[in-house]
């Protein structure tokens, strides 16, 4: 089997399910949770969908959300968030691609690479338990001192996932004997996923956040281990980009460190100058990297010692101005993790959160542990949203502590604040969905804003949330039925799931016709009791003509095409494909679409006469076509004549015998206009 049937077997999309449910990351459940839970309510029908358009090639994936986290160096780490759907896909491509690797890789496993291994087909997690990794990491780390290896040195890259070049990433899946039609596929994926909001397509970089990403990157990585020389007097280890050396000679690291660079170079990867430091070791302890979950006597045993702990945690942040000091950041939030909110550590936090941001969501989690806030720690988050912080990723977690833990009075003063700022085209995704979800479930927006904010917000996540804040005590029963099914015939899946879950829990009517419901949502419906019967099998030629013109229609295309709908689909599928990439033979494939779509035509309305098929310029003059479908016939006229002149259909222009050329992009401008006008006949005289 090609690694393309692989990667669609129903098999390996239920493996992908099934390890995104089991990921142990709780950054990604914190913003997908929910929905995996309106997935889950119809996840075998909406599966065996999913299935159908990646085998008759009409899938396409959605553009990803993305959040703009802080660091400490005070620059924006992007975190990417993929629809549940979109999600499964990239997880069945790496399945398939961890499978060709594993066997390249299994004699370094915890060796020599200790990050990202792959766990097998039968394990209920795609990963191996990271901190064993790490923590063979750090024994190796040592036993390479024991052996007297005492000078080290190590190597970081700068944003490798940011980096990685899609074209890099296929040379080496090509040498894992993976097909060009898979490359392909997974390319085009990654530059939907990996765009920016202005929607700029880079062909660079994977997403960080989704499971799959890490064993990704180590396909390009591993170029580093094939590699870096001798193995002589040196210890290479490599934990995802972080490259451990240590060797018996200063002089032999700086071979192995230009060596490294050349080879980031060979793969357009780029090393962190900063980070690289050659030094002699003298206390293997202190070179350890802590991993999580360090042991702490503060927080052994069933029952916490609450004062030792703040004290503890006092004594690892102790300088707090003019510049905060951590003294072990890991071991910081470890600690953090397990305290008691109090008085003792309020203030602290408030200081520590104010100028180190990137510390901010373990902080949040520290007063989330509160039920009602004391009213100095509310005072001072009220300020800071009122003061709108250089992150609105900050912003957005103050949010989440204030939400249910204020006074009435509080409250409802915060809400006003909050309308004050609402612009939902300029906020950013996280306090945009934060600050909405919480002004619609409060009444603060009106039906028409809230209607807008729904319909119009670009990032389908956002529209998600907003679309699960609906509720009937501030908006009457017709507005939110309106709301909820213009919601569920979403373009996109998940913000069609979040409608079809509010449809059941308000007990919305939903409105014919049922048929421009996103089948997703669909699916979700028939699972709930509303819909007696599963919507029918997604329609490619709706899905391309929507893609081509900007706009669903309710024309039937099986009742349009009947018994040849499957060969219409499979030319509207290559037809639109073409629109994208090359206009010239887009002409020529909407010709002969347009062929098809006439003899049907002509079957439907006998009044035009008879239709040959593949005879399509003998009916261009016909004034009953023209009198009676004006702009089928328009449409059909000048795609044709059009085709007369593309260089992929003569040699020559009949008419005026000059060469034929291509076609030029604007034309698709036109031909876009064309469809659009034809269908709209074809829906009110079909």
């Amino acid at each position: 089997m090609t690694a393309l049937s692989d990667f669609q077997d129903r098999n390996n999309l239920d493996r992908a399910w099934r390890w995104i449910r089991s990921n142990p990351d709780p950054g990604y459940k914190r913003y997908c949770s929910e929905f995996y839970s309106r997935f889950a309510v119809a996840d075998d029908l909406i599966i065996d969908d999913l299935q159908q358009r990646l085998q008759r090639g009409f899938y396409e994936p959605s553009h990803s959300c993305k959040f703009l986290m802080p660091k400490k160096s005070g620059i924006l780490r992007p975190y990417t968030i993929l629809t549940v759907e979109d999600q499964i896909v990239y997880q069945a491509l790496v399945n398939v691609i961890a499978e060709r690797l594993a066997p390249k890789m299994r004699n370094s496993y915890l060796t020599q690479t200790f990050g990202h291994i792959y766990a097998g087909k039968t394990s209920q997690w795609f990963y191996r338990r990271w901190n064993d990794g790490y923590k063979a990491f750090n024994q190796a780390t040592r036993a390479a001192f024991n052996r007297g290896l005492v000078y080290a040195a190590s190597f970081d890259l700068t944003a490798c996932y940011d980096s990685l070049d899609h074209a890099v990433l296929c040379h080496f899946l090509k040498q894992l004997g993976i097909e060009q039609e898979f490359c392909d596929f997974l390319s085009n994926c990654l530059s939907r996923w990996t765009a920016n909001d202005r929607r700029i397509y880079q062909h660079h970089g994977i997403p960080q956040g989704p499971l799959g990403s890490g064993l990704l990157a180590e396909v390009v990585l591993r170029h580093f281990d094939q590699h870096y020389g001798p193995k002589a007097n040196l210890v290479y280890l490599r934990y995802v980009d972080d490259i451990r050396l240590f060797a018996t000679k200063e002089i032999e690291l700086r071979r192995m460190l230009i060596r490294l660079d050349r080879l980031s170079k060979d793969i357009g990867l780029f090393p962190q100058a900063a980070k690289i430091d050659i030094h002699r070791v003298t206390n293997i302890d202190n070179e350890l990297k802590s991993i999580s979950n360090p042991t702490e006597a503060t927080v052994k045993g069933a029952i916490v010692d609450q004062d030792k702990l703040a004290k503890r945690i006092a004594a690892l942040s102790p300088r707090l101005s003019p510049i905060v000091k951590i003294e072990d950041e890991t071991r910081f939030k470890f600690l953090l993790a397990h305290a008691l909110p109090s008085s003792k550590l309020n203030a602290r936090m408030l200081t520590i959160s104010a100028s180190r941001p990137d510390l901010v969501p373990s902080i949040a989690r520290y007063f989330k542990r509160y039920q009602k806030l004391p009213k100095s720690v509310s005072k001072q988050l009220m300020a800071r949203v009122r003061g709108q912080q250089l992150y609105d990723y900050v912003t957005a977690d103050w949010l989440s502590v204030l939400d249910g833990r204020l006074s009435d009075t509080d409250s409802r003063a915060l809400n006003k604040l909050l309308k004050a700022q609402w612009r939902p085209g300029t906020l950013s995704p996280e306090l945009k969905a934060e600050s909405g979800k919480r002004l619609i479930r409060d009444g603060w927006l009106n039906i028409n804003q809230t209607r807008y904010a729904i319909h119009t917000v670009r990032e389908w996540w956002v529209r998600a949330q907003l679309v699960s804040a609906l509720n009937g005590q501030h908006y009457g029963t017709s507005p939110l039925e309106s709301m909820t099914n213009e919601a569920l015939r979403d373009t996109n899946p998940d913000v069609s799931l979040a409608a079809a879950q509010q449809a059941a829990l308000l007990s919305v009517g939903v409105l014919p016709p049922l048929r421009t419901i996103q089948h997703s949502g669909g699916k979700a419906l028939r699972q709930f009791g509303i819909l007696k019967r599963v919507p029918g099998r997604s329609c490619g030629i709706s899905w391309s003509m929507a893609r081509l013109i900007g706009r669903s229609s309710s024309v039937n295309w099986r009742s349009v095409f009947g018994s040849t709908y499957r060969h219409a689909e499979k030319l509207a599928v290559q037809m639109r494909a073409l629109s994208d990439t090359n206009v010239t033979a887009f002409v020529n494939a909407a010709d002969v679409f347009n062929d098809r779509l006439l003899s049907r035509l002509y079957l439907h309305d006998t009044s035009l006469g008879t239709y040959q098929l593949g005879s399509i310029g003998s009916v261009l003059s016909s004034t009953r076509l023209q009198n009676s479908y004006p702009f089928v016939f328009q449409l059909c006229n000048e795609i044709h004549t059009e085709r007369l002149k593309s260089s992929l259909s003569h040699p020559i222009v009949k008419k005026t015998g000059k060469p034929t050329s291509r076609i030029p992009y604007r034309y698709l401008r036109i031909a876009k206009r064309l469809y659009l006008r034809a269908i709209v006949e074809l829906e009110t005289g079909w």
